[in-house]
């Protein structure tokens, strides 16, 4: 499919229209973090999504009402699709004390009940080897030579999914450096997978973790994210280098600032 024929409706019934899934499988990753498996009611159905679009769920915050929440898909295959997902419990998690609004409601729900998804556009959009930034307010495509992630915690379904198709991608020659921040090494998501794509495209793709807690063992990088260690990971900035984040809203803040001071252009820099 060419450039030319990739329609994007945002307000169109693909993005709008509201499914049903089944909860199949909750495999656990971590102390705080599980796999759901979802399952459609046709066995050859897919999501069908373009890298980095993503779902939003419905379900029920602890005053039963009715809240939604977008998720990163990372493995699709006939008939059903998976996503890690980390749940914030009451009283475990000093910026939400109350716990989060949908994950304590979704860890204790019973396998084989149904739930309601919608398919979602996102902030970007990645085809055949070209980008469209913030496709709800533009449509033109862009090339970008480069591309900066920085993620932080379960942020990195969205880097993950976009790393993937242009890993998979044998015409895509774009050059990727992720730089990944945890609390600890036990609570990254997906780094034998990382570790993989970098060992396989060791020329066009290349990742940093760094953590908060660590012992003599820990090799990477150790810290909060910050101009040091972009300086000295990253490559230089151009006109073509696109800049991306996705963690919570305090680094989020900070990393958009340090993006800015970096010299990545303004209008580069995208949130997932």
């Amino acid at each position: 499919m060419d450039q030319k024929d990739f329609k994007i409706e945002s307000l169109g019934e693909y993005f709008t229209k509201k499914f049903q899934v089944t909860l199949t499988q909750r495999e656990p990753i971590n102390h705080d973090s599980y796999l759901f498996r979802f399952d459609f009611k046709n066995p050859k159905e897919r999501l069908g999504l373009q890298a980095v679009q993503h779902i939003k769920i419905s379900g029920f915050n602890l005053k039963g009402e009715v809240v939604e929440r977008a998720y990163t898909h990372v493995f699709e295959d006939d008939g059903y699709f998976q996503i890690p997902i980390k749940i914030y419990r009451p009283n475990v998690h000093p910026q939400f004390p109350n716990g989060g609004e949908l994950t304590p409601w979704l860890e204790k729900l019973d396998l084989n009940s149904e739930l309601t998804i919608k398919r979602c556009l996102g902030k970007l959009c990645y085809h055949n080897n070209q980008f469209i930034v913030r496709p709800k307010l533009n449509n033109t495509w862009s090339q970008f030579d480069t591309v900066l992630f920085i993620c932080g915690g379960s942020g990195i379904t969205p880097a993950y999914q976009l790393i993937q198709s242009i890993c998979n991608n044998p015409n895509d020659n774009t050059k990727m450096v992720l730089l990944y921040a945890n609390k600890t090494e036990q609570d990254i998501w997906l780094q034998k997978e990382l570790n993989e794509f970098q060992a396989k495209h060791k020329d066009q793709f290349t990742v940093h973790f760094t953590i908060d807690k660590f012992d003599e063992n820990w090799k990477g990088l150790k810290g909060h994210v910050n101009f040091e260690m972009m300086t000295s990971k990253f490559p230089k900035p151009t006109e073509t280098t696109l800049g991306v984040l996705c963690g919570p809203k305090p680094m989020n803040k900070l990393v958009i600032y340090l993006y800015e001071q970096f010299g990545v252009k303004k209008d580069n820099i995208v949130k997932f």
